[in-house]
């Protein structure tokens, strides 16, 4: 499954009843990363009243890490909303930090979720995001003859061959995008192509 990232980290400041919210949005794939641009951001604003914060690492239908912090506020006014957004629009390998400088009006639980949530949607709409494609490592064998045609099938969906084997037949390596596998998959088995070994994963691209 492909999904998006930002490309660079980003910063958006909202008010809601003379709150201010500061909200660092940026691409996150390890979480200690993540934790030192936290103390980095509390350092900068460190008369703040919060520091409300959201990760998701991976893909964010099945995210390797996922997690959100109150830092204070009540409980799932803050980071749980944030991480919504982010499920929500499918953005993975992203972190979020919301600063937030009280404007002495309580906004209610309601009025916290609307405005952490807010703070994220506009860093979102500042950000450049991009398409993030997964990729998969498979080696497929094939006859001599066949082989023009096996490249051909792997290029018609987008991947590429790598090192060739030849012995007694032609062991093809190729590196397919996960979304294209089920197509590709269904034509070695119509034309006789045999896969050597499951797919795994790939360092991926954008």
């Amino acid at each position: 499954m492909s999904y998006q990232i930002p490309c660079s980290p980003v910063v958006a400041e909202t008010e809601e009843k003379k709150s201010r919210f500061i909200c660092w949005l940026g691409p996150v794939t390890d979480k200690a990363a993540f934790l030192r641009e936290l103390e980095i951001i509390r350092a900068r604003y460190p008369d703040a009243s919060h520091h409300c914060t959201a990760l998701v690492v991976g893909n964010p239908a099945n995210p390797e890490i996922m997690q959100a912090d109150d830092d204070g506020e009540p409980g799932g006014s803050a980071g749980r909303p944030m991480l919504e957004l982010l499920l929500k629009q499918e953005i993975g390998n992203v972190g979020v930090i919301v600063t937030r400088y009280f404007g002495g009006t309580k906004l209610g639980v309601g009025g916290l979720m609307r405005a952490y949530r807010g703070a994220v949607g506009a860093a979102l709409q500042a950000a450049e995001l991009k398409r993030h494609v997964a990729l998969l490592d498979l080696r497929i064998a094939c006859d001599f003859a066949g082989e023009s045609r096996l490249r051909f099938l792997v290029a018609q969906l987008g991947g590429t061959c790598g090192n060739a084997g030849y012995g007694t037949r032609v062991e093809l390596d190729v590196v397919l995008p996960e979304d294209r596998w089920p197509s590709l998959q269904a034509q070695l088995q119509a034309e006789g192509f045999e896969l050597l070994a499951e797919p795994g994963s790939h360092p991926s691209k954008t």
